[in-house]
């Protein structure tokens, strides 16, 4: 699915303010079966929601932001703390004005985001679901590695294209999200206390968010299901495409029957 034709840029204001680029498609307002909101993994973007929005979108009101300093949103000089990422996430929510309570999809490090959001304003969110991530968050063991190397940042960056070439987020915004986020999040003191129903889903052979944390995910939060997509490692959303969506699906809609 081509996401250009919608595409908007939205300019958040604020203590941090920034402009964001974001997909917003489907149903007419009250025409459809609701909103659901993407949020994707550091160092990724909303393309990667791609297969979900194509399938989604003729039922469902389909928003996909690409998170502060990644994609085609602006990079600035912010902190890139999960505060920040929160306080994007509620004024996207007002200013294109979606209609809760709504539907809150997150990958990998987007999962503390939702969570945190879930946990605090339980009334605003009415499914929760969650592709491999877990109570701990954790980059590619490599490019954690290549982005604390003691050289230069623009070294780093210059090397990023060859070294991390799937990710769009600058070295330095890669840097402040581990260091604001991902390192400080406990989702063990979080998790508990979501009571949304969530529909988890693990990637078989994901060793960034291994399936073991997934369990943990569902073993501490009060309404999960887990589901584990075989074959798939980190972006099972990407990998099968189709058996995810599937599960979404059942989820959203409840099992279908035989005739259909």
């Amino acid at each position: 699915m081509n996401l250009e034709p919608y595409r908007k840029e939205i300019h958040l204001t604020g203590t941090a303010p920034v402009r964001l680029s974001v997909v917003d498609v489907g149903p007419l307002q009250g025409t459809g079966k609701g909103t659901i909101v993407c949020i994707h993994g550091c160092a990724g973007n909303l393309e990667q929601w791609a297969p979900q929005i194509a399938h989604f979108a003729p039922h469902y009101r389909m928003i996909a932001p690409d998170l502060r300093g990644h994609g085609r949103s602006e990079v600035v000089n912010s902190a890139y703390s999960l505060e920040e990422f929160l306080w994007d996430l509620t004024q996207i929510l007002t200013r294109l004005q979606v209609a809760e309570p709504f539907i809150l999809m997150a990958h990998s490090f987007g999962g503390p985001i939702a969570l945190t959001f879930a946990a605090s304003q339980p009334q605003r969110v009415s499914r929760l679901i969650l592709i491999a991530t877990g109570p701990e968050m954790h980059l590619h063991p490599l490019h954690e590695r290549i982005v604390k190397l003691p050289i230069s940042l623009a070294m780093l960056e210059r090397l990023r294209p060859i070294l991390m070439p799937k990710t769009y987020a600058p070295v330095k915004v890669i840097q402040k999200v581990l260091a604001g986020t991902l390192f400080r999040w406990n989702g063990r003191a979080v998790l508990p206390h979501v009571s949304t129903p969530t529909l988890i889903i693990a990637g078989q052979w994901d060793f960034i968010a291994p399936v073991a944390q997934a369990r943990e995910s569902q073993q501490l939060m009060p309404d999960a299901r887990l589901e584990i997509v075989r074959y798939t490692r980190h972006l099972p959303h990407l990998e099968r495409p189709d058996a995810v969506n599937r599960l979404i699906d059942r989820f959203l809609e409840g099992p279908r029957v035989w005739r259909e």
